[in-house]
């Protein structure tokens, strides 16, 4: 393993988690017209639908407990923390509610939204170096989707295949003694 200087994660089974249980019957139905907006006909009902998504999405996404330790641990190691999302915009307000901006630059957080790919596209991947005006080699990308790991590594940037059961912490502290015996 080379010397790395950026760490990337995954949100959604990595940093974070969803959980649709507090949800009501119209915000599920919403939340599915928007989910298959290009499915829809209904121009009113998909304005409608996006309008609430942001609401939404602040009820059901979560940060994992242990999602803060471990972007402090890669700051402590003076690491750059980054997050690569197949996510919609309204993530953004998500990302101010829960803090996350204390742990990551906003120029270091990649939303496959706004550059039109999503991961395991190798195009995912070239862009996202670019955004972050990083090398391939200096980055440790996790994710919890074996084929984004995949297409991660066609891409020549180092990746760990991240099982949610485990502790974040622990699985980033093993990858960083990796790379402090270089």
């Amino acid at each position: 393993m080379q010397k790395k200087d950026t760490i990337a994660f995954d949100l959604g089974g990595v940093l974070s988690y969803r959980d649709l249980s507090s949800l009501n019957e119209e915000e599920r139905f919403l939340l599915e017209v928007y989910m298959n907006r290009y499915k829809v006909q209904d121009r009113e009902l998909l304005a409608y639908a996006t309008s609430k998504i942001p609401e939404i999405y602040l009820k059901i996404n979560h940060l994992r407990s242990d999602a803060e330790e471990t972007l402090q641990m890669v700051k402590d190691e003076h690491l750059t923390p980054s997050i690569w999302t197949n996510n919609i915009g309204a993530i953004d307000v998500w990302f101010e509610s829960v803090g996350l901006y204390k742990f990551v630059r906003r120029e270091d957080i990649v939303n496959s939204f706004y550059i039109g790919v999503d991961k395991p596209n190798v195009e995912f991947y070239k862009k996202a170096l670019e955004i972050i005006k990083k090398h391939k080699d200096l980055i440790l990308f996790f994710d919890d989707d074996a084929k984004n790991v995949e297409g991660a590594i066609k891409s020549g940037i180092e990746s760990v295949h991240f099982d949610s059961a485990r502790k974040l912490p622990e699985v980033l502290d093993e990858e960083l003694r990796k790379i402090k015996k270089i």
